[in-house]
């Protein structure tokens, strides 16, 4: 499209009034006459003289051309080429790439393919996924492992609106799983240019959670399974296989039982390749010295009623007689003055998990301790002086912000201090209905967030995600939002065009003047 950059130097155009004031006002002389006419001559002349006509019309129209043509080139002209319309993204996370619902959407995104969207993958730098890829991918999906998952709880709210700000002068079309699991923490407004469709997952799952020896002979399998509306877990005891090979679980899918070459056996659904290894009972020993023996009967009663909340009871053994540190254990309980022994320390970094409580006399102190979800608060009476080293981290925390049990790893296994007693004359612990609970949680294999996402079929509301897009869309008048940055159009500059014409059309005008006559003709007297 032709456009002007300085329409305003139009203005030079004034000039085609000095060609034209030039032909007007050119005027030829009169006619010579007979002498016997004499009395004619100036009213002739006169009526001459007043007349105004064009003539030598080509020669003014080039003039004219070459003072347009130049006020054409001070205006700035150029062709103007408007940028190609910007086309919009299909984006589809991981999660949905390796997964069995990719089919399902194959008919939107090859429609939105045709109208010109670009398909790309919900990752750092969004690459972009080829038809060929697409084809490729669809054909044949890969099963979903946790690869793709991400920790973060707020991991794909921020990828959604950084995809949105990323194309923020294009739509923008989100392909994403359903899952509750991937949609923690807080929901960001998000820009009314993202379209997110939330593709339904499988109905229902069924995994391994965890496993252990019972006796000689059975197996405790903790069974998870998840659907759209809820995640829940059941306890079964089937019989231990001698060989590998099926394991058959009354009402759920086929699981197999292997040994593995380490004599680590494990199981695993016939359908998923993430086995999960087969545990041997706890091994806890609780060692006390005559002046903590109160302290080892009430850490004994804890343990045992928070070995219920285990999958496989753990074997607890209470001595005054110090264990020695061949012994297979999972856990030392030391309450004693002395310190940790040389050989101990050993195992610690081993993997073994040690646990040790004040020495002293103590500090008298009144701090209340408030475990999560507890009803009422364990007083805290005295507490040891012995500072806490660098490296420990804050397991417990009690009223005052004074840390009540705190955990040092020291190579693969985990040193916990007890900053009191549980002895009546040191804290409420002794008497604390929470105390089972908490030493559970210490206890009881932490689930990580990975294996729980991977599993975790629990279906978020597509009201919460249009919500999230409808609010941003509501509060525009109050949040200003950033402009939108389309492409550029192209420009052609036309100036040197316009002024080799206008150099051509001097010529033809210069070779034009030339050759008209110079004076008019004179008839013969």
């Amino acid at each position: 499209m032709f456009t002007l950059l300085t329409p305003s130097a139009l203005l030079a155009l004034l000039g085609l009034l000095v060609p034209l004031a030039i032909h007007l006002w050119n005027r030829r002389p009169g006619r010579t006459v007979q002498v016997g006419s004499v009395r004619w001559l100036a009213a002739s002349a006169n009526r001459r003289l007043r007349s105004l006509k064009l003539e030598q019309l080509l020669l003014l129209l080039l003039r004219a051309a070459v003072v347009a043509v130049l006020a054409v080139a001070l205006a700035g002209p150029a062709w103007q080429r408007p940028a190609p319309p910007a086309r919009g993204q299909v984006i589809v996370s991981p999660e949905l790439l390796t997964s069995a619902a990719l089919p399902s959407v194959r008919p939107l995104v090859d429609s939105l393919r045709r109208r010109g969207y670009e398909v790309s993958r919900l990752e750092k730098g969004f690459p972009s996924i080829s038809a060929e890829e697409w084809t490729t991918l669809v054909a044949n999906p890969a099963a979903s492992n946790s690869i793709s998952y991400s920790t973060e709880p707020g991991f794909l709210w921020a990828r959604a609106a950084q995809a949105a700000q990323r194309f923020a002068d294009r739509p923008v079309h989100l392909l994403t799983p359903a899952k509750l699991a991937d949609l923690q923490g807080t929901r960001p407004n998000l820009p009314p240019n993202l379209t997110w469709q939330l593709i339904p997952t499988p109905d229902s799952s069924a995994w391994v959670q965890a496993a252990g020896l019972s006796g000689v002979d059975k197996l405790r399998l903790l069974i998870g399974r998840s659907d759209e509306e809820k995640t829940t877990f059941q306890a079964v005891t089937v019989a231990r296989p001698t060989t590998a090979g099926t394991l058959p679980v009354p009402g759920l899918p086929a699981f197999r039982y292997e040994t593995r070459a380490n004599n680590q056996a494990a199981v695993h659904l016939v359908s998923d390749s993430v086995a999960t290894p087969v545990q041997a009972p706890m091994r806890l020993r609780v060692h006390y010295t005559p002046d903590q023996a109160e302290d080892a009967r009430y850490l004994a009663a804890a343990l045992r009623a928070a070995s219920s909340g285990l999958l496989v009871p753990p074997v607890i053994t209470v001595s005054a007689t110090a264990p020695s540190p061949s012994d297979s254990l999972t856990w030392v309980f030391w309450l004693s003055k002395a310190p940790m022994p040389a050989a101990w320390k050993l195992r610690v970094g081993e993997g073994l998990n040690w646990w040790q409580q004040a020495t002293g006399m103590g500090t008298p102190v009144t701090a209340p301790f408030g475990p999560v979800g507890a009803e009422t608060l364990i007083p805290i009476s005295r507490r040891d002086t012995a500072a806490i080293l660098p490296a420990a981290t804050t397991i417990w925390t009690d009223g005052s912000g004074q840390p009540v049990l705190s955990r040092r790893a020291e190579g693969r296994g985990q040193v916990y201090t007890l900053h009191t007693r549980l002895n009546p004359t040191w804290s409420g612990f002794p008497d604390s209905p929470e105390l089972p609970a908490l030493l559970l949680g210490l206890l009881q294999p932490v689930i990580s967030t990975l294996d729980l996402a991977r599993n975790d079929q629990r279906a978020v509301a597509p009201s919460q995600v249009q919500a999230a897009i409808q609010r941003s869309s509501n509060s525009t008048e109050k949040a200003p939002q950033k402009a939108v940055r389309l492409a550029p159009d192209t420009f052609t500059d036309l100036r040197a065009w316009a002024v080799l014409f206008a150099a051509l059309l001097f010529g033809l005008e210069r070779l034009l003047a030339r050759q008209r006559p110079i004076s008019s003709p004179v008839s013969p007297a």
